[in-house]
């Protein structure tokens, strides 16, 4: 680091020889003088200055080290500029100019995340065009900014410049509230299929092998929504969408046009779906939907050319199975609701992304459920919520609407808060206000802000204007502030008649520090009704909740059961007294799968909180296992395996081995492996959730697991393709040297990516402590794409129960490791130990990284959530008593 004095006596030297260049007017002036200057922006960049058009030529061949490029950028300036800054990171500026002829420049290099253009004399206010030339690394360990990857022999380019990695393929104003259009031209290698956001204009051939591809212009565009992709692509071309036949492409890989198939015919429906809910025609001109040849699971929405890990966009003939249909439906449905919502109306400022991401998380499950309402029937998203709350309830959680001071606030930012949480929330005011209100709102959002950048205030306006509904003061309550909230419920009937006595705080964890205390306004929507059954037995009554106590009234009588968050669509978790909750037990079969589920999961929140029992808590998995309800049967799944990672020690695991067999292994045994013909979706989805819970516990399953796994190797029919990573997984997790080794010669050969994903998968999963350090060194092995082999292990853990192995690796093989990633990878890994349950793992972590997290941005906030997820699960397991494994 250096002092103020070095920085200043710098400063003082550049611009001393800049003057002397201009007077000279020597050969110096033909390149930039490379200097250090004055200090450098610490985070944002200075007002004063902002785009009004970009023009970018770049040379891309895939597969090179770099790429040299020259952007022209016009920019207004407010006031006189003797230094204008730009975002620039590991970019090398060869040249640099300003369209002034009696104006020198010069380039203020080696500063993190910022190029300076230093003018003498000082650049007047008003319009100016700033040219620079430069060249830029094609990344191999990377998916950020512009990087590059081989698959069967071809090399492919591509971009991700979401959320600040745009500076890494030029100098640009790298935040989402600029927002400026875009000519982009590519010169590629002649015979590669060049792509960008808008459509081709022109292409000629421009000497040496190269083509010229030149784009059309852009609409307004942040630069973290620009795109270009060069390679041996293929093109499978859709029905043209929506109101104006808006040309639709599916974009592939060299040879795998046949994949394709499934989102070829579904994304034009959803398309126009969306089309329709806005109100507005599609904005962009074409859109291209391309399959990126890794397995990473990303997708991103760059106007007109969204890009998929190609795991999550392309299927096999015969393997597009009933998952890979609903997440390919649910992930482009995502996507495509980003080119209104975020594209042409964008974020000013990352602390909304939230907004962006929530709001297309939100209606991608609604606009699916109401393509094929057979897929989920609405219950999909109670997992979201579920996955929501269990990380809120920290006291370390994010608000949603959350500062951002520091880049690592914004890789933070792209989180379950963001995504999930805003997603529930969002449909709880939906249901509050009602589906026509809200729609108006969004539409009168959209139309007012259209190609600017607007904020979560400009939002929530809308929606109050449309519904006439204090919406943002309620909303905002869930948006600036973190936690659970926890709903008290208790009934009270007398001569007055029936009346639920609401109470509302904050749900505490277990080992957390106690919050302060904290108020919501919450939308409270309840079902209740009598003892009798059917679908006119129950009523439903709402309020929204904004004192620490309430009553609400109940028509009808007194009634027999109540439940407290009727469509489970509430952000909040209902605390029943033990009698209302028999009565839900009771009338259990009034519920919808989404409310059933939901309670399901809100016992985990419970049992956290030291409200619920772990007796109790199992009594409802043996109540929902026999549910014909797919929805009900896998949170009943998880809320078993939620006791298998928190509450269950070495000496309990054989009881609950028991438990497992005897509540869910009839019925997975029934499922088996093998398809039956005619079987539905329902069926094959289940097979998944309950051979992933219950083989590993069924020496019988294991067994048949493994044989299935053996036999792949050799005949890739072995295997249901919907069922490769559950039988893998599944035969590894109990697996010996001969069957590691058999995985790992063919992970080391299959050119199928999905394969050897699945393959390392399994390398990551095995038990035997010898065996897991072998699977985890695949992370360093040169023969293995890095960025596939980090997605595989974060595949892997989600589906495991948490071991110490993975921790022990990383913190044995930091340094090795660190080289083989890209800069910020690291900031990520305190995460990896979130499932541990001890307090020599919470001890170990911490000492590795207390001089370490602060190296990294935004490790510092995972580190700190994933202390205090290993603190409350010991003190949850230390106070759950007997989980009744034998009841």
């Amino acid at each position: 680091m250096n002092s103020t004095s070095d920085r200043r006596r710098r400063g003082m030297a550049f611009l001393l020889a800049l003057a002397a260049c201009a007077a000279l007017r020597s050969a110096c002036a033909a390149e930039p003088i490379v200097a250090q200057g004055p200090a450098a922006p610490a985070f944002r960049l200075p007002a004063g200055a902002r785009p009004l058009h970009y023009s970018l030529h770049l040379t891309v061949v895939p597969g090179n080290a770099g790429a040299a490029g020259e952007i022209a950028i016009d920019v207004e300036l407010d006031r006189p500029h003797v230094v204008l800054w730009l975002n620039a990171d590991d970019l090398k500026v060869t040249r640099a100019g300003v369209d002034r002829a009696d104006t020198r420049v010069g380039v203020l290099d080696g500063h993190d995340q910022f190029v300076g253009l230093a003018f003498d004399p000082a650049l007047a206010p008003g319009r100016h065009r700033v040219t620079l030339g430069y060249e830029a690394v094609q990344a191999r360990n990377s998916t950020r900014g512009l990087f590059a990857l081989e698959d069967h022999g071809a090399w492919y380019a591509m971009t991700q410049f979401e959320p600040v990695s745009a500076r890494r393929a030029f100098p640009c104003f790298d935040e989402p509230g600029f927002k400026a259009p875009w000519q982009v031209t590519l010169r590629v290698p002649h015979g590669l299929v060049a792509l960008s956001n808008s459509r081709v204009e022109s292409t000629r051939a421009a000497g040496d092998g190269f083509d010229e591809v030149r784009f059309a212009e852009t609409r307004p565009l942040p630069t973290y929504l620009v795109s270009f992709a060069v390679g041996p692509w293929e093109t499978v071309a859709a029905e043209p969408a929506g109101r104006h036949a808006t040309a639709t492409r599916i974009v592939v890989p060299r040879g795998r046009t046949a994949d394709a198939a499934f989102v070829a015919r579904a994304y034009p429906e959803l398309f126009a779906r969306l089309e329709t809910y806005f109100g507005i025609a599609y904005p962009f001109g074409k859109l291209d939907h391309v399959a990126i040849p890794l397995t990473v699971g990303f997708a991103m929405e760059n106007a007109g050319l969204i890009t998929y890990g190609s795991a999550g966009l392309l299927a096999r003939p015969g393997a597009d199975t009933p998952r890979f249909r609903r997440g390919a439906a649910s992930v482009g449905t995502h996507e495509m609701a980003h080119q209104w919502f975020g594209n042409l109306v964008t974020t000013a400022w990352w602390d909304d992304i939230w907004l962006n991401e929530a709001f297309a998380t939100w209606i991608a499950a609604k606009i699916v459920d109401e393509w094929r309402p057979d897929y989920d029937r609405g219950a999909g998203r109670i997992t979201d919520r579920a996955d929501a709350i269990d990380s809120d309830l920290l006291t370390t959680a994010r608000q949603i609407r959350a500062p951002v001071a520091e880049r690592g606030d914004i890789f933070n930012a792209f989180d379950s808060i963001t995504y999930e949480k805003g997603a529930t929330v969002i449909g709880m005011f939906e249901r509050w206000l009602g589906e026509a209100a809200f729609r108006r709102g969004v539409q009168h959002y959209l139309a007012a802000q259209a190609d600017g950048s607007a904020t979560a205030t400009d939002f929530l306006k809308a929606l109050t204007q449309a519904s006439d509904q204090p919406v943002a003061r309620a909303f905002e309550t869930f948006l600036n502030q973190n936690g659970v909230p926890q709903v008290g419920v208790r009934l009270q009937c007398d001569a007055q008649g029936a009346r639920l006595m609401l109470a509302q705080q904050r749900l505490a964890l277990l080992g957390s520090t106690a919050p302060p205390p904290q108020r919501w306004d919450i939308p409270v929507c309840v079902r209740y009704g009598g003892a009798r059954a059917g679908a006119h037995s129950s009523r439903q009554a709402c309020t929204l909740l904004t004192e620490a106590s309430q009553a609400l009234p109940l028509a009808g009588g007194c009634p027999a059961f109540v439940f407290a968050n009727a469509g489970g669509s509430g952000y909040y978790v209902a605390r029943y007294d033990e009698r209302l909750l028999e009565g839900v037990a009771r009338r259990r079969d009034a519920l919808s799968p989404a409310e059933y589920a939901s309670l399901l999961s809100d016992l985990r929140a419970g049992v956290r909180a030291g409200n619920v029992s772990a007796a109790e808590a199992m009594r409802w998995v043996r109540l929902a296992a026999p549910s014909r309800d797919r929805q009900v049967v896998v949170a009943a799944v998880d809320l078993a395996a939620f006791a298998s990672n928190t509450l269950v020690d070495d000496a309990q695991r054989p009881a609950y081995a028991d438990f497992v067999r005897r509540v869910f292994g009839p019925r997975a045994r029934a499922l088996g492996f093998a398809p039956k013909p005619g079987e539905s979706d329902d069926d094959q989805l289940l097979r998944r959730s309950l051979l992933r819970l219950v083989a590993p516990e069924d020496p019988a399953l294991a067994a048949e697991a493994r044989r299935r796994a053996i036999a792949w190797l050799e005949d890739r029919r072995a295997i249901d393709p919907g069922l490769v990573d559950v039988t893998l997984m599944t035969s590894a997790r109990t697996g010996d040297a001969a069957l590691f080794d058999a995985l790992l010669a063919e992970a080391k050969v299959t050119q199928d990516r999905l394969d050897r994903r699945n393959l390392t998968m399994a390398l990551f999963a095995f038990g035997d402590p010898a065996l897991a350090q072998r699977g985890l060194a695949l992370l360093l092995d040169t023969g293995f794409d890095a960025r596939e082999s980090w997605a595989a292990l974060r595949y892997s853990i989600a589906w495991n129960p948490a071991r110490q192995a993975t921790q022990e690796f990383i913190l044995g093989n930091f340094d090795a490791l660190v080289k083989s990633v890209q800069r910020d990878a690291p900031a990520q890994w305190p995460a990896l130990s979130s499932g541990l349950c001890s307090t020599g793992d919470e001890e170990a972590l911490a000492r590795f990284w207390q001089a370490r997290a602060a190296t990294y941005s935004g490790a510092e906030l995972q580190l700190a959530q994933t202390l205090e997820s290993i603190r409350t699960c010991v003190r949850t397991r230390s106070s759950a008593g007997d989980p009744g494994f034998g009841s």
